[in-house]
């Protein structure tokens, strides 16, 4: 009997969130794993790789994201938490590194911040155009490597008022569904 094939899931906690959804949803025809930990920044993405696959093993469908993390600006930390360019490069070295375990990679655009989250100094926030600016720069760099795009971003801003919670970054339960079944939709494209 052959076994089911793997389907690791790379994010934030925004991919935390909608993790059990795509497993439950996958159930019989993948395993879904993903890391216990918060994916966080692109270079703790990249540099947690062979970690991550050495306790889970080896995928055959990789969908992933980073960059709210990236982008945020964190009172405790730089200003700019991963420049532009630095961001950019991370997720090229991880596009490598993933296809040195297989072809299979599905890149999902970071989801939006709801505009009623204020910019405040003194805790982490984001600023609406600046994940614009990162989503289209990874965007750029994606499709020119020929990922395939899940764009939860687009999903999520055109729900904003349904699917985002209080704090104003969180998906709720009708978000994390609508994005968990766009991320089975993804991964079944590759299934076949």
């Amino acid at each position: 009997m052959q076994s089911k094939p793997r389907v690791l899931l790379l994010g934030d906690s925004i991919r935390m969130s909608y993790q059990p959804i795509v497993t439950a949803l996958l159930a019989d025809r993948a395993e879904v794993v993903g890391p216990p930990d918060n994916c966080q920044y692109s270079l703790f993405t990249l540099s947690s790789l062979d970690r991550w696959i050495q306790a889970l093993g080896k995928p055959d469908i990789v969908h992933w994201n980073n960059g709210l993390h990236d982008c945020g600006h964190n009172p405790n930390r730089a200003p700019t938490q991963i420049p532009l360019e630095i961001y950019t490069g991370n997720l090229r070295f991880t596009i490598q590194q993933l296809r040195t375990w297989t072809p299979r990679i599905i890149w999902a655009t970071m989801t939006p911040v709801h505009t009623r989250r204020p910019f405040l100094a003194d805790q982490w926030s984001w600023r609406t155009d600046e994940i614009n600016t990162y989503n289209e720069a990874a965007l750029r760099l994606i499709k020119s490597m020929q990922v395939p795009v899940n764009d939860l971003h687009a999903l999520v801003h055109a729900h904003i008022d349904e699917y985002i919670v209080e704090d104003g970054v969180h998906l709720n339960q009708q978000g994390q569904e609508a994005c968990a079944k766009a991320v089975v939709k993804a991964v079944s494209a590759c299934l076949g």
